[in-house]
């Protein structure tokens, strides 16, 4: 199948929280892709900007005895993820936007509840996604990660999710001490502003570098591009403490 549209067809399931593989021959299944990960035993997920929860379900089946706790900050999404992860036993989830403070803020909640965010979209992302431009402000209880766990369980390992659009920054200030007992992490940088004044991938690099922690890669299908013309827009990267 031809490469390009190959990578159309994946980037515009991947904008809407859907994955899809194609598998060429002399390709890794995504069997293959996360057998490292499996060998790393993870005992925690923290997932923060949980969305509807896919991203902790799909992590549950990697590490089904892990404890999660996903935090979202939009009440319908989280009522969406205790029905996805109904059964499963160590799932908390918190409707909760984590920051670098404490306390209350506005989030502008997207048409796409997934481009919803707490910095204001920037032109370039209603550009390239109309279907997002369309907004409302919100109400939204705030937290610093450490301070969420200073009252919660964990075992080590700990993997950390981050997809909050903009505000990672944010999140890794507010939680250095939660990071720094953490093995690995999934965050999406983005290498566009696609949010006002939002961090881009070097800039997370270094903050991270600092706290230990060395840039491996991508994970699974996230590299995401312009719809126009195909230039890097975002990517799920890995972040691992040797």
């Amino acid at each position: 199948m031809n490469r390009v549209f190959k990578k159309s067809v994946k980037n515009l399931f991947y904008f809407f929280g859907l994955k899809i593989n194609f598998v060429s021959k002399g390709e890794l299944t995504e069997a293959q892709k996360i057998a490292w990960l499996r060998k790393l035993d993870v005992k925690t997920i923290i997932d923060v900007g949980a969305s509807k929860g896919n991203v902790s379900l799909n992590l549950h089946k990697i590490f089904p005895t892990a404890k999660i706790y996903a935090f979202e900050p939009l009440l319908d999404c989280c009522e969406i993820i205790k029905k996805k992860l109904a059964g499963i036993a160590n799932v908390r989830i918190f409707n909760l936007a984590i920051s670098d403070h404490r306390g209350h803020s506005k989030i502008f909640r997207s048409a796409y509840s997934g481009a919803s965010s707490m910095i204001p979209m920037a032109s370039l992302h209603k550009d390239l996604f109309p279907v997002t431009a369309g907004q409302s402000v919100q109400d939204v209880q705030v937290d610093t990660l450490d301070n969420c766990f200073e009252k919660l369980e964990y075992d080590s390992p700990v993997l950390i999710k981050i997809d909050v659009q903009g505000l990672e920054d944010k999140v890794i200030k507010g939680g250095q001490v939660t990071f720094s007992r953490a093995k690995i992490l999934l965050v999406e940088t983005s290498f566009s502003r696609l949010y006002e004044g939002q961090p881009l991938f070097n800039d997370i690099c270094r903050q991270l570098e600092d706290l230990g922690f060395r840039y491996a890669g991508v994970w699974g299908n996230g590299d995401f591009r312009s719809p126009i013309d195909g230039s890097p827009l975002q990517q799920d990267s890995i972040f691992i403490k040797d």
